[in-house]
């Protein structure tokens, strides 16, 4: 396990960036390559880095309930329009 003074290092830059975009798997696979971590502790470390940060925590939180917003809309779309073909192959014909 990581001590204190490794997890409070800064990230690297491309991390970071992917992190400010809300792109969380991009970011821990910036950091295995760069610090040749496997994917928990660079999960982990990812992880850390977001927590101590509370603006970049709340931006991560908002974008994946877009996200999630997202999914149950298409979701839903999709479900519609299958009730419509099978209304429209059971009745339509």
């Amino acid at each position: 396990m990581q001590d204190e003074s490794e997890e409070e290092r800064p990230l690297p830059a491309a991390a970071a960036a992917a992190l400010s975009t809300g792109r969380m798997v991009e970011a821990i696979k910036y950091v295995r390559e760069a610090e040749g971590l496997g994917l928990m502790e660079a999960k982990q470390r990812v992880d850390a880095y977001v927590a101590r940060d509370p603006v970049l925590k709340a931006q991560i939180a908002d974008q994946q309930a877009q996200m999630k917003r997202r999914f149950v809309k298409w979701a839903l779309f999709i479900d519609v329009l299958l009730v419509i073909a099978a209304i429209w192959y059971f009745y339509g014909r």
